[in-house]
């Protein structure tokens, strides 16, 4: 795959993501609506099937959509973003001096939430062909960026992380959250090791870590889950399989090895009690069967 279908691949993503976020937005329900309201304007206009979310009436017929082509996206991705933002406001309110956006995408926070986060470093880290579209997009919805948002290109794979945020004022002994949302399954093994391992020689303990992961032996091809078989198909298609997972009750031992104390790990039934539970009792929908929603702070399990 050439460098200039990675870049279409990698912005697709980052705009796939945000379109299920619009589209869960304008769910009526506050008890299951997506936090992000700002998701939709980081879509672009055109002809075709993403723009639909910047269309209100048409809004509603996205999920219908993404559920027949991928089952389980649009529950999977109202639970992650919920549970990511309480994290995130959790964390803040405890004080946190930085928070470190990872693979940032198409990622609102710094913006949506910019008032709550005024008291904070925020670092945005991507890949350089995506951090400028997505800076330029900043610029077109809110104009000038927050003061205290800084932008740091890296390739994960490639190059080192403590080194790009310490060039852009990131300090290693702060009390940092790290949020990783929507990255770590497509690394290599040994990329999301070093990740955790650089968060977890922090030297603060209340530095933490929340991503997202998918269960081993679905990315091993060894069970499916619901929603598994679709992912892959469609994942292998764009040249970006998944590449890593954590053994299913595996997640405490997998961070302890980098230096991380298991906080919470919610899995697919966590997820639907927690976030897709409507006010009247009902189901948004079933997310994901294959993986979980974990926060780890420094500290090797004991």
């Amino acid at each position: 795959m050439g460098a200039a279908q990675a870049r279409v691949n990698t912005a697709s993503t980052a705009e796939g993501a945000a379109v299920l976020r619009a589209a869960g937005a304008a769910e009526p329900d506050p008890a299951v609506r997506n936090p992000d309201w700002m998701a939709a304007r980081f879509v672009d206009w055109g002809p075709r099937l993403p723009a639909l979310v910047k269309v209100p009436g048409a809004r509603r017929l996205v999920p219908r959509i993404v559920e027949r082509l991928l089952p389980g996206a649009y529950p999977f991705e109202t639970a992650r973003t919920r549970h990511m933002d309480d994290v995130l406001l959790a964390e803040v309110y405890g004080g946190v001096a930085q928070v470190v956006l990872l693979g940032a995408g198409y990622d609102s926070r710094p913006y949506r939430l910019a008032g709550r986060l005024r008291g904070a470093r925020v670092f945005e880290v991507d890949l350089p062909e995506l951090g400028a579209i997505k800076r330029a997009k900043v610029r077109r919805i809110v104009g000038e960026p927050p003061a205290n948002v800084r932008y740091v290109e890296i390739d994960f794979t490639r190059d080192d992380l403590g080194e790009r945020l310490a060039a852009s004022g990131h300090d290693r002994d702060a009390a940092t959250l790290y949020l990783w949302s929507g990255v770590a399954p497509y690394l290599p093994q040994e990329a999301v090791r070093e990740v955790l391992g650089f968060v977890g020689s922090h030297g603060s303990p209340d530095t933490s870590i929340a991503f997202d992961y998918c269960f081993g032996e679905v990315v091993d091809g060894a069970e499916e889950s619901y929603g598994s078989r679709e992912l892959l198909a469609r994942v292998e298609s764009i040249g970006e399989p998944l590449r890593s997972g954590i053994p299913r009750g595996e997640t405490a031992a997998f961070v302890g090895e980098c230096g991380l104390r298991l906080e919470s790990d919610l899995g697919p039934d966590d997820a639907v009690a927690r976030h897709l539970t409507r006010s009247d009792g009902s189901l948004l929908g079933r997310p994901y069967g294959f993986g979980g929603l974990a926060h780890a702070r420094v500290g090797a399990s004991a």
